[in-house]
């Protein structure tokens, strides 16, 4: 699982893997992460907003992407998840 150093390290790793999963032929799964992304705004909601992207993303298309990607989606989830829950 990848971990981030910095808050610009862990949104360039979800605008890469939007890019890759464009290029990769899950363009559905890239833009419902952008469009969660994009509620993005320093408060809980904006997170949890995102989340429920993550996971409509996860319910839907994680089975089908790379290994690679599987790894950085885990982390992207995992640091979304505890920014809603606090953890």
């Amino acid at each position: 699982m990848t971990a981030f150093r910095s808050a610009d390290e862990f949104f360039q790793a979800i605008r890469d893997l939007c890019d890759n999963l464009d290029r990769e032929g899950h363009g559905v799964a890239a833009a419902e992460l952008r469009d969660g992304f994009a509620c993005l705004n320093g408060l809980t909601d904006g997170w949890a907003l995102f989340l429920k992207s993550v996971e409509n993303v996860k319910a839907a298309h994680y089975k089908s992407f790379s290994s690679e990607h599987q790894s950085v989606f885990k982390s992207i989830h995992k640091m979304v998840y505890a920014a809603v829950h606090r953890r």
